[in-house]
């Protein structure tokens, strides 16, 4: 220990001694460090940090066959296992219309179990929390508890909120409690705000629970519950699963009709669903990958610097040796510097790291639903700084303080030049790293480039509708309780209203907007074409589906190519019609006229529904903008009537300022319901291109710190190579080389090392990304223009910094030059 308080004393002198040294080192490694801490920081709160609840390490989820949710009846026998439970809870999420009298607001809440809060081991800052006895099916006093956020803007954070009522989808709740501060549910990436009990499913739900005369929490069929457990202490998640495979099996044969090949899965609980972290799983690998390329590139930096500093340390080290010290103990010496300096550089790349977190927080994309994004600094993130520092100095400080602790003596004693490290010869080490850099570059520029490439691409695709002048509201007419007839009144009479607007266009409703943020490809349905049945056991082909009133693509500028519009004549008394898009018609009827051909549709919770074909529209964009062209088909709202339903509003000029005054509109019909989901079409294209930009910025930002690293790298060897060489400059110039002679030699070693990095790269970049080719919008992973042009960009950067110093070394005086040494 006082050999290492002696080491460390001395390496601080050392590198107060040399600032400008020090400084570049310490800012190229904060940079390198700075950004794997940033990323590291994303991975650990998706995959690392646990939920802020008691021992959250005992917590597990339960799903079902493939991470689907549970029913009701199921949850209640897993519940019965207190063999390997110490509770298990249930919740579905809700969105709930809160509020009355003008002052609605759509918030996203969650119907829990009775032992909800319970089993998470959260106390309330106010009141208490729900009870088993809360969660009687026949309850008569409705109660919620409240997020810390709603009451600080509903209530004020007033002290006597305990006691208050809500009004929840037209239903009087009385609160009886606050959750803490922070707890925002067991998903913390999309946050609630209510918690009402199960046995309130059929007041904020009424539509939902009649399916097959059976209500949702009696129906087994029916799975919308997630199911979170606590397991006893010393039952492991391996145990819990071999318990649960027994369950499973056991419903399989009591329950044939609706648990037919049931399974069921348990996961280690953490900050987001088992899918969820899968989903990006392939992203934050393709970013740790990238990051940790940045950060060879400034070890290969930091290290080439250092062996400069330790050739001009020769003499120094040969004293040190020839006085009695070991080579070990130089190493330990040198090898301690070398971590001091990267420790330094770590801290300086956690400030950076904690910057750019905020900063990447700020940039979420702008998404309908509550979107909660934070990146914790906790001990993980502080943990791996600091052996990441440790790591990376022993790394860049190794190699360079084996060959500072082996000179000769005799010739460093008398500064005699040591050739075995110069960069004279093309294989030394230092220009080993020099390529090594250029090769890592090119990697990571790369994959920047076609992320720019494929953003491009994104921003030229036509989507097939008119975005810029279209706004969407949606709205939920079943959560206050309208039946079918009262709905279709109620949207009548809104587009009736809006219509009448100054400066509106056109008016409609449908039941999801194009590129919407809630469209699914589940959302299909299996259809058929008359006289064209699939064979016994082949299931019938899904198309995508979508509910729209009349003027529906004329409001989105989409042309209709054959045929005629949905009118006010297609009514749930007349026969059923459907319009198809024109790979639909390309798809089923290949070269044929589709129009007065019929269409069988499956039906949710009814029998499959005969349609006449009545018209075809242009193709466009549904789920996403990089999507293949895919069979969809329309049917009407007043024949196929919807609860939910977003109102589509082309206006002039900008579609958001007409947002208070059709909101003032819908309160006018009924001041309980509000409007949700305010946005533009065009703000639909930029979430569903939100992935791809920040793709894009991130590796642009990487790509250019790597850049910026490999030229200095470039520049620092170059430079030293010069003034290495200034002797050799002299007798050259006396000897009659002129400038230009001097300047093309410098140069055209340089470069010679950067064309060898800049092959080596492209062939491991022709390797590595194709990785990202499922990222990428209708542009190849070996897209030849992003090679070409990050060669030349880089050959061209690399000359940039073989010029300055080749510049330098033309203005070497040959009679000072020849007094160099």
């Amino acid at each position: 220990m006082n050999n290492l308080l002696k080491d460390l004393r001395y390496a601080i002198r050392s590198l107060r001694k040399r600032p400008a040294f020090t400084l570049v080192a310490v800012l190229t490694l904060a940079l390198g460090i700075g950004i794997n801490t940033t990323v590291f920081s994303l991975a650990n709160s998706v995959f690392l940090r646990q939920l802020p609840v008691r021992d959250p390490h005992n917590l597990v989820w339960v799903f079902s066959n493939n991470e689907a949710p549970n029913s009701y009846p199921d949850y209640v026998e897993y519940r019965n296992e207190t063999q390997i439970f110490d509770g298990l809870l249930a919740y579905d999420w809700v969105p709930l219309n809160l509020g009355a009298n003008g002052q609605a607001e759509r918030v996203q809440g969650a119907l829990v179990s009775g032992n909800y809060f319970d089993v998470l081991g959260i106390q309330p800052q106010m009141g208490r929390t729900i009870s088993p006895g809360d969660d009687q099916m026949q309850a008569e006093a409705p109660v919620a508890v409240i997020s810390d956020v709603l009451w600080q803007r509903q209530f004020n954070k007033d002290s006597n909120v305990v006691g208050k009522s809500l009004v929840l989808n037209g239903h009087t709740f009385t609160v009886i409690g606050v959750a803490p501060n922070g707890f925002v549910g067991t998903e913390e990436a999309f946050p609630r705000e209510i918690w009402i009990p199960l046995s309130m499913q059929s007041v904020v739900r009424p539509a939902a629970n009649s399916r097959n005369n059976a209500t949702v929490l009696s129906n087994r069929s029916a799975r919308t519950l997630t199911v979170m457990g606590r397991l006893k202490s010393g039952v492991s998640a391996r145990e819990a699963q071999a318990r649960m495979n027994v369950v499973a099996a056991r419903l399989a044969q009591n329950y044939p009709d609706s648990n037919q090949n049931f399974q069921l899965s348990v996961y280690t609980a953490g900050n987001g669903r088992p899918a969820f972290r899968t989903m990006l799983k392939p992203v934050t690998g393709i970013l740790l990958g990238v990051v940790g390329l940045v950060l060879l590139i400034a070890c290969a930096n930091v290290a080439n610097l250092l062996l400069a500093r330790a050739a001009k340390r020769r003499k120094e080290v040969a004293i040190r040796l020839t006085l009695g010290a070991t080579r070990p103990r130089l190493i330990r010496q040198l090898l301690t510097e070398s971590v001091l300096l990267s420790c330094l550089g770590g801290f300086a790349g956690l400030l950076l790291s904690i910057w750019l977190t905020s900063f990447l927080t700020a940039i979420k994309p702008k998404v309908p639903l509550p979107l909660n994004v934070e990146f914790h600094t906790d001990w993980r993130v502080l943990t791996f700084t600091l052996l990441l520092s440790i790591l990376v100095g022993i790394v860049f400080g190794l190699v360079p303080a084996l060959q500072a602790s082996k000179h000769e003596l005799v010739p460093a004693l008398k500064d005699q030049i040591d050739n075995s490290g110069s960069p004279r010869r093309v294989w030394s080490l230092r220009n080993a790293l020099v390529i090594g850099q250029v090769a890592i570059s090119i990697v990571v520029l790369i994959a920047a480039g076609l992320f720019l490439r494929s953003l491009g691409h994104a921003r030229t695709i036509n989507p097939g509708f008119d975005a810029d002048q279209i706004l969407t509201l949606s709205f939920n007419t079943t959560a206050q309780g309208y039946d079918a007839t009262k709905a279709n009144q109620f949207y009548q009479q809104l587009i009736s209203r809006v219509q009448t607007l100054p400066g509106v266009e056109r008016v409609s409703v449908a039941q999801y907007a194009p590129l919407s943020y809630f469209y699914s490809p589940a959302l299909s349905v299996p259809v058929t074409v008359e006289g064209h049945e699939p064979a016994p056991g082949e299931n019938p082909p899904l198309v995508g589906s979508n509910t729209i009133s009349p003027n529906f693509f004329e409001t989105l500028g989409v042309s209709l190519l054959n045929g005629r519009d949905f009118t006010d004549q297609d009514t749930n008394s007349s026969p059923r019609v459907v319009i198809v898009n024109e790979t639909l018609a390309r798809t089923f009827f290949s070269d044929q006229n589709p129009v007065g051909r019929k269409l069988r549709v499956m039906r949710r919770g009814g029998p499959p529904a005969s349609c006449e074909i009545v018209g075809v529209v242009r193709d466009s964009k549904y789920l996403s903008l990089g999507e293949d062209s895919r069979p969809y088909l329309f049917q009407p709202f007043s024949q196929n009537p919807q609860p939910a339903m977003s109102l589509h509003v082309r206006s002039v000029g900008n579609p958001k300022n007409m947002a208070a005054t059709i909101r003032r509109e819908a309160q006018s019909i009924d001041p309980n319901l509000p409007a949700f989901n305010v946005m533009s079409l065009a703000d639909n294209i930029d979430i569903s291109l939100f992935p791809a930009r920040f793709g894009a910025f991130l590796l642009g930002v990487f790509g250019f710190l790597a850049l910026l690293i490999a030229s200095i790298g470039i520049y620092g060897v170059m430079s030293y190579g010069v003034s290495e060489r200034t002797h050799e400059m002299g007798i050259r110039m006396a000897l009659g080389a002129g400038a230009n002679d001097v300047l093309r030699l410098v140069i055209l070693r340089g470069m010679f090392l950067a064309l060898i990095g800049v092959v080596i790269g492209a062939g491991l970049a022709l390797a590595s990304t194709r990785v990202v080719k499922s990222y990428l919008y209708d542009v190849s992973a070996t897209d030849p223009l992003t090679f070409v042009g990050i060669a030349l960009l880089l050959i061209g950067v690399a000359f940039l910094a073989c010029y300055i110093p080749a510049r330098k070394a033309t203005k070497v005086d040959p009679l000072v030059a020849l007094r160099y040494e």
